[in-house]
């Protein structure tokens, strides 16, 4: 009965031993990028963008008051000409009606004054009318001309007050937001509508300043949409001379190259805009964002003698949409871990998945 039990004390003892040592061979499998390269070519730099309008005005009234009609509902198209939003204008007809009284009755007067004084100069050039009296004539004549050519203007006016009392379409598009509703009191100029073309051409990124310099040296740009995975060229429109004060990035636009007119783009879609930059003989590392980790600072793990060794590095920019230059810390033939990174630990086993690229 001893003999038994001992026999299956070392039966489990074995078991135990050669479960902890299957325990403790367990190696991690990773995958590795061999650096073998440096890369002098080109590369990419990726930024999303989003397609804005080739024009945005924001309208407004020349005179303040209270908003009487908005005719239109936020995304509606409105054609150029079109009347958007009415003012209350029972003030500017009332003053429109006075000075088109005082324009007929200058013009009564004036015509008089014109027929009055024909006939003074008729009677004076043939000596029929002392020149005091022709004088008077005269005079009469010029005051009245001159206060009828007031009452023109001041007609004139009143009628363009009037016409300010409506908000006109200056171009074919849409309308981007209402800022105000009808029944509220705007101020002289106090914006109403947000008005957007009808053309959607332009795109907009931030870039910062580095970035300004490598899009105004780039050999290529194009857009992909989002909706479509479509691939459009690019050129530049406009850099901004001043950064944006929230983000501290300049606000960079593009438009499209030789668009067909059958494309047709929504304000507001979303892509990416890639521009190709010429490395110029510039010596960069590049490897998978993923790759990286911080601990005290940027590291990698580096694959030596089948073992993860943590490695700083340091970091440059960003480069395409998933690969970052590394300025110090990597050089040829170093096998950097760029999958299962977050699973590592300094010092662990591993071995590798999928080889090498």
């Amino acid at each position: 009965m001893k003999i038994r039990y001992i026999l299956i004390f070392l039966i489990i003892s074995i078991f135990t031993a050669c479960k902890k040592d299957n325990k403790e061979e367990f190696v991690r499998p990773v995958k590795i990028q061999e650096i073998n390269s440096i890369q002098n070519d080109n590369f990419n730099i990726d930024f999303p963008a989003q397609i804005s309008p080739t024009q945005k005005t924001v309208l407004a009234f020349k005179y303040a008051g209270a908003v009487k009609d908005i005719k239109f509902e936020t995304g509606d198209f409105v054609k150029k000409g079109q009347v958007i939003a009415v003012m209350d204008d029972k003030d500017y007809k009332v003053n429109l009606d006075a000075f088109s009284k005082k324009y007929e009755a200058a013009r009564a007067v004036a015509q008089n004054a014109e027929i009055q004084f024909s006939r003074a100069e008729k009677l004076y050039q043939g000596g029929a009318l002392a020149k005091k009296d022709y004088d008077n004539a005269l005079m009469q004549k010029n005051v009245a001309v001159s206060t009828f050519k007031e009452a023109a203007a001041g007609l004139e006016n009143a009628k363009n007050t009037l016409n300010d009392t409506r908000i006109i379409a200056p171009y074919d598009g849409y309308i981007d937001k209402k800022i105000v509703e009808v029944g509220a009191v705007v101020p002289e100029g106090g914006p109403v509508i947000s008005f957007v073309s009808n053309e959607m051409t332009d795109i907009s990124v931030n870039a910062s300043l580095k970035d300004v310099e490598n899009i105004k040296n780039s050999s290529n740009i194009v857009f992909k949409d989002n909706s479509s995975e479509k691939v459009y060229p690019l050129e530049i429109k406009n850099i901004a001379q001043n950064p944006d004060s929230i983000n501290l990035t300049y606000p960079v636009t593009f438009t499209f190259s030789n668009l067909s007119k059958d494309e047709k783009f929504l304000s507001g879609q979303t892509g990416t805009v890639t521009i190709t930059v010429k490395n110029n003989g510039k010596q960069e590392i590049l490897i998978p964002l993923n790759a990286v980790f911080e601990d005290n600072g940027s590291n990698v793990y580096l694959f030596k003698n089948g073992v993860a060794v943590k490695t700083p590095v340091e970091i440059g920019e960003l480069r395409e949409t998933d690969k970052i230059s590394i300025v110090k810390g990597l050089k040829g033939g170093d096998k950097v871990i760029v999958a299962g990174v977050s699973k590592l630990a300094d010092g662990e086993k591993v071995k590798t998945l999928g080889g090498t690229k």
